[in-house]
């Protein structure tokens, strides 16, 4: 019929590159989850090298047979994110320690596996005083999307948190009182303390949805931040 209009989708075959797994690197969340991710020989996808890609979760691990040694296909996602499309050298069901993270890569404690309300198995790490959930939720609290205080990198959070300096939200507003031992600081001195001071300072003044996000409070992101300061009309 020729007055019938017919639609067609296409869609781009992502490129895929094939590899050598190296290792199954784990580290821990601000939340205690533990996330997987792979690290395999560099590879050219969309014109950039990727040496890494995000597994999610032991599902994940579990599914793909993952071991080091094997030879595995990666690709982006979306043409942005890695991920791993395939194993080439499947040979057996992994046994847990294979698998799952046996012990916390921050603190030491042993991990527990855990059924997600995603229906997907995750490792994590229970241990209230692990340091990975205390630096984890200030990197957050500091991030863009939050208070966005810039110059707190990661490793200057670890450092500060290690020192005693940070050890709650409210410290990065305070780090005037340890000013003297933070300028004798490897890698820092008077002009870097002046600068995250004033960039601590410049974030105390943002938006109840921004402070709400940045807390770090289990199922609250980034929308919902948004929406509960909206219902509560934007007020302190």
């Amino acid at each position: 019929n020729p007055n019938k209009l017919v639609g067609y989708a296409y869609k781009w075959q992502d490129e895929t590159a094939e590899t050598l797994l190296l290792k199954i690197e784990w580290s821990a969340s601000r939340t205690g989850l533990l996330n997987p991710v792979a690290v395999f020989e560099p590879v050219e996808l969309e014109g950039t090298t990727v040496t890494r890609a995000s597994l999610s979760n032991v599902t994940n691990v579990k599914r793909l047979q993952l071991r080091p040694g094997n030879r595995i296909t990666v690709y982006k996602a979306n043409k942005i994110i890695p991920q791993v499309d395939a194993n080439l050298d499947m040979d057996g069901v992994l046994t847990y320690a294979e698998s799952h993270p046996v012990f916390c890569p921050c603190c030491g404690k042993e991990t527990i596996p855990v059924i997600s309300k995603e229906s997907v198995e995750v490792a994590v790490c229970e241990n209230p005083e692990c340091s990975a959930k205390h630096i984890k939720k200030f990197v957050h609290f500091a991030s863009r999307d939050c208070l966005d205080i810039a110059g707190f990198s990661d490793a200057t959070i670890e450092k500060f948190v290690n020192h005693g300096f940070i050890k709650e939200f409210a410290d990065f507003f305070t780090l005037p009182w340890y000013k003297d031992e933070i300028i004798k600081m490897e890698g820092f001195g008077e002009k870097s303390f002046e600068n995250l001071s004033a960039a601590a300072k410049a974030a105390s003044h943002t938006t109840p949805s921004r402070l709400l996000y940045g807390l770090g409070i289990p199922n609250i992101g980034a929308a919902n931040a948004r929406m509960i300061a909206e219902a509560c009309e934007n007020k302190w």
